[in-house]
C-alpha cells in the first residue's frame, strides 16, 4: 500500500523544517513519543528509538537532506515501511509532500491483499491529512 499527500504551509520552508525533524514529531504526529537518535547527529542510517502508541518501535533514517527531506523506513515481524517528507519551498510557503508505503511480510501477505483491499487508499491517506494539518497548524501557531 502506497499514498502521498501535500499541504502548503503559510511559512517558509525554515520555519517548518524544525518541526520535520525526528525529534519534533510528537508535537505533531499523534501516537509518536519519546523519539531518540541513536547518534549524535541526524544522518542517512541513524537509528531511531521512539514509542507507537505507547509500544516500543525502532526505525532507520533512509534518507536525509537537512532542510529539505527525511525518510525512515522498518521492518517488523507483520509488516515494513517507508514513509519521506519532503519540502519544496514556494517564496514564503512551503509545500510539505509526505509519501508512505507499507507492504505486509510475506507471511501476511495474501491475508492482508485480500482483506484491505478495497481500503489501501484511505487507510494510509487519511491519517496521513490530519498529521499534515495538525503540522500547518502547529507551525503556522508558532509562527503568529
Amino acid at each position: 500500500m502506497e499514498s502521498s499527500e501535500s499541504i502548503t504551509i503559510d511559512r517558509p520552508a525554515g520555519e517548518v523544517w524544525p518541526l520535520v525533524d525526528v525529534r519534533a514529531w510528537p508535537k505533531w504526529i499523534k501516537g509518536i513519543s519519546d523519539v531518540e537518535i541513536g547518534s549524535d547527529a541526524l544522518a542517512t542510517g541513524s537509528e531511531l528509538e521512539y514509542k507507537f502508541r505507547g509500544s516500543p518501535a525502532h526505525a532507520t533514517v533512509d534518507q536525509y537532506e537537512e532542510g529539505r527531506s527525511i525518510g525512515i523506513g522498518a521492518e517488523e515481524k507483520s509488516w515494513n515501511f517507508a514513509e519521506t517528507i519532503t519540502l519544496t519551498p514556494q517564496g514564503d510557503q512551503t509545500e510539505v509532500t509526505f509519501a508512505m508505503k507499507f507492504e505486509p511480510t510475506a507471511a501476511w501477505a495474501s491475508v492482508t491483499s485480500t482483506l484491505l483491499s478495497p481500503f489501501k487508499g484511505p487507510l494510509l491517506a487519511n491519517p496521513m491529512k490530519k498529521e499534515l494539518l495538525e503540522l500547518k497548524r502547529v507551525v503556522e501557531e508558532v509562527a503568529h
